[in-house]
């Protein structure tokens, strides 16, 4: 028992990065699940740009986001130090920026504004919304492999 013990406490000193990179592994694993369940619930309606699945494929999008939201706030909280607290606000305000910057792009224009586009701006919106925040963890996900 003395040996094991010795073992793990040298271990985790001299090689942290053997714990995180399983960590990292975990994490990977769970994003994937994320992005899987996505995809098996956009299958489900495969008019994807109509307003035939609204309902379905917001509810899908806003699952999603919340599924990457606690994926990001895991890998903050273990990798970056932060508080849980913290690592929610710092997504949520990621994902509130990008929101708002893409619906800007789909209803801001003249046309839309002359021709009320109607409710596709908010999926359109949510589809990108939901493609940037899987880029911004596969991001985190790789530059902390890397480091590790």
């Amino acid at each position: 028992m003395k040996r094991f013990l010795a073992f793990f406490f040298l271990s985790t000193i001299c090689c942290p990065n053997l714990f995180a990179a399983e960590n990292i592994e975990t994490f990977e694993k769970e994003f994937i699940s994320c992005i899987e369940t996505y995809k098996q619930q956009e299958e489900k309606c495969p008019e994807l740009w109509s307003m035939k699945c609204y309902d379905h494929l917001m509810s899908a999008h806003k699952n999603t986001q919340q599924c990457f939201q606690k994926v990001a706030t895991k890998l903050f909280t273990n990798f970056y130090g932060l508080s849980e607290k913290e690592a929610n606000k710092k997504f949520e305000d990621f994902h509130k920026f990008i929101y708002d910057q893409y619906f800007f792009i789909f209803a801001e224009t003249d046309f839309c504004k002359k021709n009320n586009c109607g409710l596709s701006l908010y999926l359109y919106s949510q589809y990108v919304t939901t493609d940037q925040l899987r880029y911004y963890i596969n991001k985190i996900i790789r530059s902390i492999s890397a480091r590790n």
